[in-house]
């Protein structure tokens, strides 16, 4: 909500503004937490000459107590202001995220979409100038989406960190030296931003380095410059560049609205893969991502899923390791319950794109596992886009070709992530568009498109192992999913310190929250 009426960067030390002041505001009360932060923000715009902007500033550094704001809303006429002043700024927010989704629509209509699949490829560079002619450079070799790592959330690396872990994909932002070699900036200490590629596509990168006055690709400037390098480029090429965000959990909601101020047309966000795979607690992860798809809904961006997560809790509890029609099948549980989540938060399904192949199945290079993968995501969700990403070349350097092909004759791709290691983004690109019409002559030559023989056994375990998951999921809960408790920092989700009932009294943001579904 903060990042909506213009509270963006980072604060003196280094931190992301807006984090430092709904930590500062929420810490010492949950009721605080509860009521929502921004009518007393509201009240605080009201009383002091300052920009949403500054006013973050002061209230970060502690100069302003917002705590001392929200007792005014018991003032006669305070609260029917506030609630009016907030209200014109999410509208001015709502207003450009419109205007941004009819400019989006327009530049389609103008330079029109490449045929799918689309090509996918992962930005290297981290810092926005190399990013932003990296960027150029891609879209201009014929690469229609360009997938690009944004800064894992304070909050999320600072949980870790409590939890003795390292947040992969590290960023570290350093203070210019001054005198003496010291490093100037806050406390002359390294500041850190943390990101990660998420996904079946995905790999991890080296921790990049950032001087204090460099921008991360990912962050809001820098996906403001990306969006233009794209914009310039694919108007020399003459068809439309979609942008693609990755980013961390507890960033879903943050990021929602960053996408739709910078015209970013998806962005990977899984609340499953985020309980599952980073122990986050379901009630925040869900809460963030209900929020996130109001947000995605009303700016029209796409949201890619993934194919489901390895969820080995059951494993764990029996100790008996499960086979792999078993995992596979509970993810495409999870993945189903993760698609009906976000149906029910109002994303029409033409808006999400779901990976079609575990990234283990790929990575194993069974080619009827991941045939009977992607015909099963097919039966399933046949209203919805389906997305691959292919193996490492480091890891699978010989095959990669043939997994596309046998992946995209189990079901038409709308997107393909190609690894940047896998040569050039034009070779690339004609690599996938034979890989595409070979798939598309074998499912053509297929005749009734059923499986049958081991691959249609197989597609029938998995089937039979994910209706069984689901029934344990509906019967125990999460717990079957995760299994038993206890296990090291696992013991206590990230995130379940900051979950409370939300307030519905005259104070709280319940009714400018109910604007935005």
């Amino acid at each position: 909500m903060l990042r909506m009426v213009g509270v963006d960067g980072l604060d003196r030390a280094g931190h992301p503004l807006a984090a430092s002041m709904a930590e500062r505001y929420c810490s010492p009360d949950r009721d605080r937490l509860a009521r929502g932060v921004i009518l007393p923000f509201a009240v605080a715009l009201l009383e002091y000459d300052l920009s949403a902007r500054d006013l973050g500033l002061e209230v970060a550094s502690g100069a302003i107590d917002l705590g001392l704001e929200a007792e005014l809303l018991d003032r006669p006429g305070r609260l029917a202001a506030a609630e009016a002043h907030a209200s014109r700024l999410l509208a001015a927010a709502l207003a450009r995220f419109d205007a941004n989704r009819t400019a989006a629509r327009d530049m389609r209509d103008v330079l029109g979409l490449a045929g799918e699949p689309w090509l996918g490829v992962a930005l290297q560079a981290a810092e926005v100038g190399p990013a932003a002619e990296e960027t150029k450079a891609l879209v201009g070799e014929g690469a229609d989406v360009v997938q690009i790592r944004v800064p894992a959330s304070w909050e999320f690396a600072e949980a870790r960190r409590h939890a003795g872990l390292e947040t992969p994909g590290l960023f570290e932002v350093e203070g210019r030296s001054g005198k003496g070699g010291r490093r100037s900036g806050a406390r002359g200490s390294v500041e850190r931003l943390t990101g990660r590629r998420r996904g079946a596509w995905a790999r991890s990168a080296p921790p990049q380095r950032f001087e204090r006055d460099e921008v991360p690709a990912g962050s809001q400037r820098g996906l403001a410059a990306l969006r233009k390098a794209a914009d310039d480029a694919a108007a020399e090429r003459g068809c439309y560049a979609s942008l693609m965000t990755v980013t961390s959990a507890f960033a879903a909601p943050e990021q929602a609205v960053v996408a739709a101020f910078e015209r970013i047309d998806l962005v990977e966000a899984d609340p499953i893969r985020e309980i599952v795979e980073e122990n986050v607690d379901p009630e925040r992860a869900l809460a963030d991502h209900a929020f996130a798809h109001w947000l995605h809904a009303r700016a029209g961006c796409r949201v890619v899923m993934g194919p489901g997560p390895l969820a080995l809790g059951a494993d764990l509890a029996s100790g008996i390791p499960s086979e792999a029609a078993t995992r596979a099948g509970r993810a495409l549980a999870l993945q189903a319950l993760g698609v009906e989540l976000a149906l029910a938060d109002g994303l029409a399904a033409d808006r999400l794109l779901l990976g079609a192949v575990p990234d283990w199945v790929v990575g194993d290079g069974n080619a009827r596992a991941i045939l009977v993968q992607a015909w099963l995501r097919r039966l399933v969700f046949p209203g919805h886009r389906l997305v691959l990403g292919e193996p490492r070349a480091d890891s699978q350097p010989h095959g990669r070709t043939s997994a596309l092909v046998t992946a995209l004759s189990g079901a038409a791709a709308s997107l393909v992530v190609r690894d940047r290691a896998a040569g050039s983004v034009s070779e690339s690109a004609a690599d996938l568009r034979a890989a595409a019409s070979t798939a598309a002559a074998l499912r053509a030559a297929l005749g009734d498109g059923a499986l049958h023989g081991d691959a249609a056994e197989l597609a029938t375990r998995t089937l039979r192992a994910a209706n069984a998951a689901l029934e344990r999921l509906a019967g125990e809960g999460w717990g079957s999913v995760l299994g038993p408790a206890g296990r090291g920092h696992e013991a206590e989700p990230f995130g379940r310190g900051a979950v409370v009932e939300r307030a519905t009294g005259p104070t709280s943001s319940a009714r400018l929250l109910a604007g935005l579904t």
